[in-house]
């Protein structure tokens, strides 16, 4: 199908032509006291900086846009997202723009709820937008152990621990210390070797993606229809 989804524009594509390309980290450098407060106020800068520069409807336009995308990928099984159709999953509800409002920041939640699982794990999931559309696609997988954060290691941790995670190591570079936007962080980002070796400029990185945005929907069951997502009204929860 050359990627094209079946009931919106292209911008709903994800841009990884590769089926191992995560790095996984395991970080063991969380203190249980003390974080909970600061990471509240990091997530509340980092919200009015992103809705300050995207202004509030193109926020949950986007927003929504990605979990559309992320969502649609699930229900039809695309093994790139394997561990969101594994898991319970969730999209974190900050997106952090840049100041252009061309590329975005956020992260998947995977609940490790299966399979005796003694971690969950937090995905960074990136905005791009080229040609005046928007495409989504993910990055590397932070695997968090329980017992960093919980005595009983058999219960998943919850969306809002989750999140005060996130605001530190997904989010922690967003804003320089005077406030303003870090360009070099979303630069560093969306154009290093993870993402293609022989790139070396910013339309490099884009022509790449936008070639493996041809794959996504070869990397299912070809032998049946692409599922449509139901009609609904979308909003952030």
């Amino acid at each position: 199908m050359d990627g094209f989804l079946p009931r919106g524009p292209q911008e709903r594509m994800d841009m990884l032509g590769r089926d191992k390309l995560f790095l996984f980290f395991i970080f063991f450098i969380f203190a249980k006291c003390g974080e909970t407060t600061s990471n509240k106020n990091y997530g509340k800068d980092f919200y009015q900086k992103s809705i300050l520069v995207s202004e509030k409807a193109r926020y949950y336009d986007v927003y929504n846009k990605m979990r559309d995308s992320l969502d649609l990928w699930v229900l039809n099984k695309i093994r790139r997202y394997e561990a969101a159709y594994t898991y319970n999953y969730d999209i974190d509800s900050l997106i952090c723009f840049n100041t252009k409002v061309d590329r975005l920041i956020s992260c998947i939640h995977i609940f490790g709820n299966q399979f005796n699982s003694t971690s969950d794990d937090l995905i960074w999931f990136y905005g791009e937008k080229i040609n005046s559309n928007w495409y989504f696609f993910k990055g590397a997988d932070l695997v968090l152990p329980r017992s960093l954060y919980q005595e009983n290691v058999k219960i998943p941790l919850t969306y809002q621990q989750l999140h005060q995670i996130a605001l530190k190591e997904v989010y922690g570079g967003y804003l320089k210390s005077n406030g303003e936007i870090n360009e070099a962080w979303f630069t560093y980002h969306f154009e290093n070797v993870g993402w293609c070796g022989t790139c070396k400029t910013t339309e490099d990185f884009q022509k790449s993606r936008l070639e493996n945005v041809k794959t996504l929907w070869l990397q299912r069951d070809t032998t049946q229809p692409i599922k449509q997502l139901p009609a609904k009204i979308n909003s952030l929860p």
